[in-house]
């Protein structure tokens, strides 16, 4: 077995250039805390609408909308032909599963007044009646009461959407939109979802407002997904409604991947600054062999032989990168706590999970590594008794 170093020896090797090593140990933090990012970027954009979809609840909407809830329109007294058509919908406390609701973006204004410089935001509305509780079973109403006339319910994710403090969108506060002021009279969870950074407001009251005597869609909670297939044989039937029977989970698995380039994009990013600190770290560890060479060549001579270098600077790339990867993981920590990435008129909670840090303090690790193999080759190849001559 070849003689190694004491293990000491690489360690206060870094402390001989502090500058140089804190320069590095600070990269691999900042590396770390990105691909945390990242990672937490990616999965909560798979987990929110993984989370929104139910596998027993299908979406009927326009055939001629191309899959957008949000231009669909459906006749408003479907939920009542569908109960009557269709077997095998779900009830619960005597009512049929079936939400008829309108999905739309709209101006959104804080308070009961206008007031001079006010900002209109960007927020998204879902015009709900009280069946929708039956239907989204992930929505639990956390703190106040359904809304009625008048009166909106707000998602836990909102204020963060529109870029305002919580206490704006508190219980009595008003807000106002499509022509009507509203009262917050409730706030609710619906956990890892974009159905968070909803405002919900009673059905008949929007269409009055926005003019409208339709629905956008209607969800349907079946028995079983094996029931859907009742519900698109009453979709075939009525020609006249021209209705589409979506699958939530299909509809929210198409979602994602129509947002997958921006997912990629993002680890493209993350991948290219992993890079830059790869060479970064490179050209650290061959000059930190330069400054060594006559060193290292005296310890070739005394014996060890050259897995033994290899293995101390090995050893020194792996816990500088290790010390800045945990740094860079507290830092992920404490900054994308309770943060959330707004996308459009929705948002979406960044967590920092077990899967993100295996990513990051793995990923910090093998740069560390490979930025070492070229100062490694070269200790290998270097000759000895002209090492030992260099100034």
């Amino acid at each position: 077995m070849p003689r190694l170093l004491p293990l000491d020896y690489p360690i206060r090797n870094l402390s001989r250039r502090r500058l140089r090593t804190l320069l590095t140990g600070v990269s691999s933090a900042l590396v770390a805390a990105l691909f945390v990012a990242t990672s937490a970027f990616v999965r909560g954009l798979d987990r929110t609408f993984a989370g929104a979809a139910q596998q027993d609840t299908a979406i009927l909407l326009s055939s001629v909308s191309e899959r957008d809830v949000i231009r669909s329109t459906v006749v408003a007294g479907l939920p009542e032909i569908v109960a009557a058509s269709v077997p095998n919908v779900r009830v619960i406390v005597g009512e049929p599963a079936i939400s008829s609701e309108i999905h739309m973006g709209t101006n959104l204004r804080l308070g009961d007044a206008t007031a001079p410089g006010e900002v209109a935001h960007q927020a998204f509305v879902r015009g709900v009646t009280e069946r929708a509780f039956l239907v989204h079973s992930n929505v639990t109403l956390v703190e106040g009461r359904p809304a009625v006339s008048g009166e909106v319910i707000v998602g836990a994710l909102v204020a963060k959407q529109l870029g305002v403090p919580e206490d704006a969108l508190a219980i009595g506060r008003r807000v106002r939109f499509e022509g009507g002021t509203f009262t917050i009279v409730g706030r609710f969870t619906a956990p890892g979802s974009t159905t968070e950074a909803e405002i919900w407001a009673p059905l008949a009251e929007l269409r009055g407002l926005v003019k409208r005597d339709d629905s956008s869609v209607v969800f349907v909670r079946m028995q079983s997904p094996d029931d859907f297939a009742e519900l698109d044989l009453f979709a075939k039937r009525r020609l006249d409604l021209e209705l589409l029977v979506v699958p939530s989970a299909v509809y929210y698995r198409e979602l994602v991947d129509y947002l997958r380039p921006m997912q990629l994009l993002a680890w493209a990013m993350a991948v290219m600054i992993g890079a830059a600190a790869l060479f970064s770290g490179a050209n650290t560890q061959n000059a930190a062999v330069q400054d060594r060479v006559r060193e290292l060549a005296t310890l070739r001579a005394v014996g060890y032989g050259g897995s033994a270098l290899c293995t101390a600077l090995a050893i020194e790339a792996l816990v500088l990168a290790a010390a800045g990867g945990l740094l860079g993981l507290l830092l992920a920590k404490l900054l994308l706590a309770g943060s959330a990435v707004r996308i459009a008129m929705s948002a979406f909670e960044l967590r920092v999970d077990a899967i993100g840090i295996l990513v990051a303090f793995g990923g910090v690790l093998l740069i560390g590594l490979l930025g070492a193999a070229p100062a490694a080759a070269r200790v290998l190849t270097m000759p000895v008794a002209a090492a030992l001559k260099e100034n």
